[in-house]
């Protein structure tokens, strides 16, 4: 009896163990993506081509907050082999030009911050596609 009791608590006390330390390396990368879409759509709404539009008026200061937070919920993703790095990489700094733009609101940060967000949404579709071909090859992978 004795033994079995220690043994629960021997797989209790590693599962523990395994759980805090899966914890401790960051946010997984569907978290992070979840929470940027909040943030990338905040930034796609405010995608107008004249900043005094009065259908659409542009919002300097929510496309920075948005590129702001963006940027720090970014940081949270853990880098894996030298191709995720670069694309996490480009992500990035999509999105500090995005940033930068709308901070300075100047003429031409419309166009600016518009095309840093064209490259960023192909930025994340080259991750997406990289995530999504890698789940059907481990499905594949014979066992």
């Amino acid at each position: 009896m004795k033994r079995n009791n220690i043994f629960l608590a021997g797989v209790f006390a590693l599962s523990l163990f395994v759980t805090g330390t899966a914890v401790s390396y960051g946010a997984t990368d569907q978290e992070v993506c979840r929470e940027s879409k909040k943030n990338f759509d905040a930034m796609v709404r405010n995608n107008g081509l004249l900043p005094g539009d009065e259908f659409n008026p542009y919002n300097y200061k929510e496309v920075a907050n948005a590129a702001t937070a963006m940027l720090a919920n970014e940081k949270k993703r853990a880098p894996g082999d030298k191709n995720r790095t670069a694309l996490i990489r480009l992500v990035s700094i999509h999105i500090e030009n995005i940033e930068k733009a709308a901070k300075a609101a100047d003429d031409g940060a419309v166009e600016s911050a518009g095309h840093s967000l064209r490259f960023l949404t192909l930025s994340c579709k080259a991750c997406h596609k990289v995530y999504e071909t890698e789940s059907q090859n481990r499905k594949m992978t014979p066992k």
